[in-house]
């Protein structure tokens, strides 16, 4: 017996058709700070004048409407057709399983997840966007994999790591499989840096033997967490003026290449 065709995977082709650029962003574990990295790359491309929608596809720990400071009880996503996601500032756009669960536990897996993936994908409408930021789950789960097998010809994954010794190998790991699916990465941030000079020559010379591109160092800002929650303090902080100066002009000259 055949396989039967999900309608839901046409309709997701349609839904992706009008977003110019899916960026997944990536990670080997849990802390390297993805989701704040996530939000301020979508908070600099939405200063630039872009259109940016951001979607959180941690479905166990959704955090970027607590990062942005979005009040679920007075923004939700309106229902026409689909689903459209809220405009949190005029451009930029965030669409959360957490809007649906209320920040209570979700605890999924196998099976699950893939349908929540494409049930997500499906229902949300982000019409004209020149950016989708995703923030995905730590380390190659369900979901990551899903995301790579669907959209791998549509996809630029920003991979991000910590600045350590242990980040190393992992990471090259999750470099090598997406070189063995053809998908090619933006590149490689490396978060929460503190000044070692012998430390940057090992990351960059192991990285760069790898074929993988090092965006930048981002530094260990102590007052990023004062911050959470305020997008006017988020861009106040020390590691999103790095990000608005050093980083996002190599994100949009790279995803044209």
């Amino acid at each position: 017996m055949k396989d039967l065709i999900d309608p839901r995977d046409h309709i997701i082709k349609i839904r992706i058709s009008q977003i110019k650029n899916l960026i997944p962003v990536i990670s080997y574990k849990g802390g390297v700070g993805k989701s704040v990295i996530s939000s301020l790359l979508g908070l600099a491309l939405n200063e630039l004048g872009y259109k940016v929608g951001l979607l959180d596809l941690d479905f166990t720990n959704p955090s970027l409407h607590i990062i942005l400071g979005t009040d679920l009880d007075k923004t939700r996503p309106v229902e026409e057709k689909g689903v459209l996601p809220p405009e949190i500032i005029e451009r930029l756009k965030l669409m959360s399983i957490a809007f649906y669960t209320r920040d209570n536990p979700t605890p999924l897996r196998g099976s699950e997840l893939t349908e929540v993936f494409k049930e997500i994908f499906t229902i949300t409408i982000w019409r004209d966007l020149d950016y989708l930021i995703i923030d995905m789950p730590p380390t190659l789960t369900d979901v990551t994999l899903n995301m790579l097998n669907y959209f791998r010809k549509n996809i630029r994954p920003l991979i991000i790591s910590s600045a350590s010794l242990l980040s190393i190998k992992p990471t090259i790991n999750i470099h090598k499989i997406l070189r063995e699916i053809n998908v090619e990465p933006l590149g490689l941030i490396i978060n929460m840096w503190r000044d070692d000079e012998e430390l940057m020559r090992i990351l960059k010379r192991s990285f760069e033997e790898e074929g993988l591109e090092i965006l930048g160092f981002l530094s260990y800002d102590p007052y990023l967490e004062k911050a959470l929650g305020s997008i006017d303090r988020l861009r106040e902080t020390r590691v999103y003026k790095e990000i608005r100066s050093e980083i996002i002009n190599k994100v949009v000259n790279r995803v044209g290449r």
